[in-house]
């Protein structure tokens, strides 16, 4: 998805050219009601538009802001939708699941690894749930560390624990030491952690996917609205 900064630049020249094609007739006839006496002030208000005076309804720092908390909902949708991804290959079943084939090889390299992704993924979704810091994205964080308590045992027994700020840390020697039961425990065969946290992902990603499709649908309202403040002056419609 297009970053919202794109977005509000890109609107922001096209609504510029809206208004310089459609001033209304009553700035017009004001412009020319003014006279010679008053052409510094006539030539100073078109000066204004013609460059690029209309920015003034863009503030910045609200345009940051909006980049920044768009590219964090876009960080937070792509961690939660590859944990899904990887906590299926985790949780799956059958002869050619991941588990099976570790059982069968006797090596816990390819689950170990599978691990590893999901950490780190699980990080950086808890990570943008924090920054988001809305109440929707606490109570998503809540979830989480719910889980994380309730397979606290389990966790710890393959390498994992749990940090004060929600994320979680790998001992690699404890991870690379867990048999195959133990890994199976915590992140294998529904319910397990994986399982637990898949379901709250797909939570999270939906609403990361409603909070950008929100901002846009703002920003470009705000944008309007800004624009159209002068109303005596702009005329989008006429």
């Amino acid at each position: 998805m297009q970053e919202i900064f794109d977005i509000l630049s890109e609107s922001n020249e096209i609504i510029k050219g809206v208004l310089k094609m459609r001033v209304s007739r009553n700035f017009m006839s004001a412009m020319l009601g003014m006279g010679t006496k008053n052409t510094t002030k006539r030539k100073r208000m078109m000066d204004r538009l013609n460059t690029g005076g209309t920015n003034q309804y863009l503030n910045t720092n609200t345009v940051n802001k909006a980049g920044s908390t768009q590219a964090n909902y876009q960080n937070m949708k792509n961690n939660a939708g590859e944990l899904q991804a990887i906590a299926s290959k985790l949780t799956a079943t059958g002869e050619d699941s991941l588990f099976a084939k570790a059982k069968e090889s006797g090596s816990n390299v390819d689950v170990t690894k599978q691990v590893k992704e999901f950490v780190d993924k699980y990080n950086g979704m808890v990570k943008s749930l924090r920054i988001s810091d809305g109440r929707v994205d606490n109570s998503y964080l809540n979830q989480l560390n719910a889980s994380a308590s309730m397979y606290r045992s389990a966790l710890q027994a393959t390498g994992v624990s749990k940090n004060a700020d929600g994320t979680l840390s790998i001992n690699d020697k404890a991870l690379r030491e867990a048999d195959i039961e133990q890994l199976e425990k915590a992140w294998g065969e529904d319910p397990s952690f994986a399982s637990k946290v898949s379901e709250a992902a797909k939570n999270v990603e939906a609403n990361a996917v409603s909070g950008m499709n929100s901002m846009i649908e703002n920003a470009y309202s705000n944008l309007l609205r800004g624009y159209g403040v002068r109303g005596n002056y702009f005329n989008f419609f006429s």
